[in-house]
């Protein structure tokens, strides 16, 4: 169908329009309010030519990311997702002094979870959240010899070093034969209560919030850490991080079962904590002998923080939908769609599609463009649906200007860009049906102010106030990084795409926008 015959298809939708501004409060024009006011009509342009295509993009950098995928997690259509985290250890003090004769009790591993307190039948309870699965997981976390540098040393150290999540057979082969945990796991809304010691070695009972809390090998601490009080391994960070170069924990599946967590290493809860007895001068006299010289046994607690360098591997191996007329993404080292408007032919070669040049002479005033991607439930009926999707300029690798401008916009921080990225639109029973976003500022960009009509990408997103990027392994010559915030979740969704047999499903962008009257 040439541009002449779309635009007589143009629909007059004033009456639409009124409705949609009266029962949406965030309705955003560009210009000026000008819907329905006189000597204007209001229009409905919907037949712009878009190709979309699925891409499964491999390998992806993981050392950037803020928070840490742990788990088994699997799904019908994609397979089966593990992912594993090899960290480091910090001390939380430079030279550490254990006194005489420390002497391990236990050593705790404590990552927090996601959770929120809620009021249930037996007052408060936790519910967790960004865990998925019930089942159990088995994890085993074995001390590596491999050492995370910051910076990359093929570039003489003046770049960051990048690590990418195929980077597990590295790890393995430098795994020593020090296995501090091996066992099953499953995740609990339980709290945790800890019985800790403060620094003058008085007890305490402290009630914490549900985590991934395991008790690791205390032999190993013992002659690793404890009895290397004041030697040089421990008298900074420096030679810390050589000396103990990390750990590696690493999640398998048990019985076609599994979870995964999103985890945040960097919690002010997390790391490894050493429970220890000792002897200590009894300073304060205790016993009333006069003698402040002699030594006692008292409990003390040493705290191994994790951080620099940790990076997420991934084994996950997704069938290639690239011929598919559907849009399947997927978290993790998965897919996205990589999205062309105004796509059709170009008929003068300059690089700019026919229908595009038409429409930059229309001199339209844009009230609202968006994108609707709808579900494909069939396909999408035992998936795990984000709640939101993101969209990127893949040519220059950042988000919209809309979403910068809604973002500056937003008076809520805990529902960020909700005019350009609504939620997942569902039906009675919580079912997906369709994803909005709103593009109007970067249409009217193309249309009335020449900017260039970029390659969009669309991904699954944790969180979209995570707006970093990961560098991919091997691009496709035209998507080079994907967004943090799709590596970090394991959740997918099958969108329909522009080629849908069923026209009210078709992905179509929709442009309302006034004109002067003839």
């Amino acid at each position: 169908m040439n541009l002449n015959n779309k635009l007589l298809k143009i629909t007059t939708v004033a009456t639409v329009v009124f409705s949609f501004i009266a029962c949406e409060d965030d309705f955003e024009t560009i210009g000026s309010n000008v819907i329905g006011e006189p000597g204007f009509n209001a229009e409905l342009y919907n037949e712009a030519e878009i190709s979309a295509r699925t891409l499964n993009y491999g390998p992806v950098q993981t050392n950037n990311i803020q928070m840490n995928l742990l788990g088994i997690y699997q799904d019908p259509i994609f397979g089966t997702q593990e992912a594993s985290v090899l960290t480091n250890l910090m001390l939380t003090g430079a030279n550490p002094s254990f006194g005489n004769e420390p002497v391990l009790d236990s050593v705790v591993m404590s990552i927090p979870f996601f959770s929120r307190r809620v009021t249930g039948e037996e007052g408060v309870e936790f519910k967790l959240d960004s865990v998925y699965g019930t089942g159990p997981i088995k994890l085993t976390i074995t001390e590596s010899r491999f050492f995370l540098n910051a910076f990359d040393p093929e570039t003489n150290f003046e770049r960051s070093q990048k690590y990418y999540s195929n980077m597990e057979p590295r790890i393995l082969s430098n795994l020593t034969s020090n296995v501090l945990y091996e066992e099953n796991f499953t995740p609990s809304i339980e709290p945790i209560v800890e019985y800790s010691v403060d620094a003058t070695g008085e007890a305490d009972t402290l009630t914490l919030d549900p985590a991934l809390r395991l008790h690791l090998n205390k032999e190993f601490f013992q002659s690793k850490i404890l009895d290397k009080g004041g030697s040089s391994e421990l008298l900074n960070q420096n030679n810390f991080r050589d000396y103990f170069r990390g750990i590696y924990i690493d999640a398998d599946q048990v019985n076609n079962e599994g979870t995964m967590m999103l985890l945040n290493l960097m919690h002010e809860a997390a790391g490894v904590v050493l429970y220890y007895k000792t002897k200590v001068p009894d300073a304060r006299d205790t016993d009333d002998d006069g003698d402040r010289e002699e030594l006692i046994e008292v409990r003390r607690a040493y705290k191994l923080n994790f951080g620099g360098p940790k990076v997420n591997t991934f084994n996950q191996e997704i069938p290639d939908f690239s011929e598919e007329d559907d849009l399947y993404l997927k978290g993790g080292e998965g897919s996205m769609a990589v999205i062309e408007l105004f796509s059709g032919p170009d008929g003068d070669g300059d690089g700019v599609s026919d229908e595009l040049e038409a429409l930059r002479e229309m001199d339209w005033l844009i009230n609202e463009a968006n994108l609707i991607f709808h579900v494909n439930r069939e396909k999408a009926a035992n998936l795990d649906e984000p709640e939101r999707v993101l969209i990127f300029d893949v040519d220059r690798n950042r988000v919209l200007y809309d979403y910068q401008l809604n973002a500056a916009q937003e008076s809520n921080p805990r529902n960020p860009v909700s005019v350009h990225l609504p939620p997942l639109t569902k039906d009675e029973n919580g079912n997906g049906l369709s994803y909005k976003v709103r593009l109007t500022s970067h249409i009217n960009n193309i249309l009335n102010k020449d900017s260039t009509n970029v390659k969009l990408g669309l991904v699954v997103s944790q969180n979209v106030s995570l707006i970093s990027n990961s560098a991919l392994l091997q691009d496709d010559q035209v998507v080079k990084r994907v967004p943090a915030a799709s590596v970090i979740t394991p959740k997918a969704t099958v969108l329909y795409g522009p080629n849908a047999e069923d026209d009210a499903k078709r992905l179509k962008l929709n442009i309302y926008y006034t004109e002067p009257k003839n």
